[in-house]
């Protein structure tokens, strides 16, 4: 019996009916009713042939009894309910696509996974559909790496290296686990120093930050924390992201994923997660002004960048407003992505000003950005859609005004259409994969040309 089959029958126990999505020969189904207790199973896979096999292999084991037999795409013909669903032996993005064509009919229940690569993208949509990893294992069985994964509906909040390597498996570190990604990063190296593709070298920084402890966390007021991805010692320019969600929460999609990015061009990158404790502006602005103090300190920061998504470029804009009031003499530019800028009723973003100002509604427009730029504010970076509906490019578009009322330095890019949050506008950093756009995702390149100007 395959260690990797057992492992995924174990996780069965205590659960009374498991329905296996692609149940090939049916043994993990067979482990799971004779070792573990299962009381009923259905076995569902798309071709006649292995579920043959698989009505086989359970008559041979006298299971027939306890066993039901689909032929079906994914979950198109179940009409059953069932406690646990199981989808392994299948390639990540497979399996995002059958959970995805079928959530209605999983009814919240748990699932097992054990995808053969792209694990990204799995985690990625369970943390999109409200799924909680609840257990992770990694193993090598005849020379091949798996990962298995567990989950439980039930909201929860992860950061890109934990939809990555998977929160279990990056505190774990299991020896499979480190030894696969060791292997991939000494794959990558070799061929960056053929090729020296950025995208390659963008895998490395994220395989050494795993892999060797590199990035630090820092709590700089009460549960808030940022996370600091420097390359190395030497004195570099600093950018400092401030990720999107509404001043309720920060997005994993806008956070140490572009960081990562800022390195493979030779930026040092800071990464706030400045919502983990829900304080209004009083407290939350005079924090992060002290930290960004602290981090100008060190000895390899040189000039800084401040970068914000969303309600996180209102945050990087109101600092930007603020440079001699706040001492952020260090700050020279501002990168701001579909940001959230005016309290004008015709372009405001009503839920990011709730949760930063609280009871004091009668504040709103001291927070309306493009009203507070002046001569002091730095140069400008600044892109956004047409049609983005959640954050309307108005926003963009008073704040451009304002800048070019007083002469100062920006570049903008307006892309005709796309939705907001779209992040790089990669499929690895876009909620649907629909939303990648080749073009939108242009920016970073047009920024990296900005920033050597």
């Amino acid at each position: 019996m395959s260690k990797r089959i057992d492992l995924i029958a174990s996780l069965t126990k205590n659960y009374h009916t498991i329905c296996d999505v692609g149940c090939d020969h049916g043994l993990t189904i067979i482990k799971a009713i004779k070792d573990y207790n299962v009381s009923y199973a259905f076995a569902i896979d798309i071709n006649e042939e292995p579920l043959e096999r698989a009505k086989l292999n359970v008559c041979k084991n006298s299971l027939s009894a306890k066993v039901s037999f689909l032929l079906s795409d994914g979950f198109n013909n179940v009409d059953f309910s069932f406690d646990v669903a199981i989808l392994s032996g299948m390639g990540g993005i497979l399996i995002t696509d059958i959970l995805t064509k079928g959530l209605t009919k999983l009814n919240k229940c748990d699932l097992i996974l054990s995808p053969q690569g792209d694990s990204y993208l799995v985690r990625k949509f369970l943390a999109n559909n409200s799924y909680q990893i609840i257990e992770e294992y990694s193993l090598i069985e005849n020379k091949k790496y798996y990962e298995i994964i567990k989950a439980r509906y039930n909201k929860t909040n992860y950061n890109y290296f934990d939809l990555y390597f998977g929160p279990s498996l990056l505190r774990k570190k299991e020896d499979a686990f480190v030894r696969h990604y060791q292997k991939l990063k000494a794959i990558k190296q070799e061929a960056y120093t053929h090729k020296k593709d950025l995208s390659l070298l963008n895998d490395i920084y994220l395989y050494d930050y795993m892999l060797e402890d590199k990035m630090e966390k820092v709590n700089y007021y009460k549960t808030n924390y940022y996370n600091k991805l420097f390359i190395d010692d030497i004195k570099r320019d600093l950018i400092i992201i401030f990720p999107g969600g509404g001043y309720n929460h920060t997005s994993n999609r806008e956070a140490e994923n572009v960081a990562i990015k800022y390195n493979t061009i030779g930026y040092n990158a800071v990464v706030f997660h400045y919502r983990e404790t829900l304080d209004d502006y009083k407290t939350l602005y005079p924090s992060i002004v002290k930290a960004i103090l602290d981090l100008a300190k060190l000895r390899n920061v040189n000039n800084i960048y401040l970068n914000g998504f969303s309600a996180g470029g209102h945050l990087a804009l109101h600092l930007a407003n603020k440079i001699k009031e706040y001492n952020l003499e260090k700050i020279i530019g501002l990168i701001l992505c579909y940001p959230v800028v005016s309290t004008k009723k015709e372009c405001i973003n009503q839920g990011s000003f709730k949760y930063l100002l609280g009871d004091e509604s009668d504040k709103l427009n001291l927070f309306s950005e493009e009203l507070n730029v002046n001569i002091n504010t730095p140069k400008l970076f600044i892109w956004h859609t047409v049609t983005d509906e959640s954050v309307p490019v108005l926003n963009t578009i008073y704040l451009l005004e304002a800048y070019n009322k007083l002469n100062l330095n920006f570049e903008a890019h307006i892309y005709p259409t796309g939705n907001h949050g779209l992040s790089l506008a990669t499929k690895d950093s876009v909620i649907k994969d629909s939303d990648a756009n080749s073009h939108i995702a242009s920016w970073f390149n047009l920024l990296a040309e900005w920033l050597e100007q």
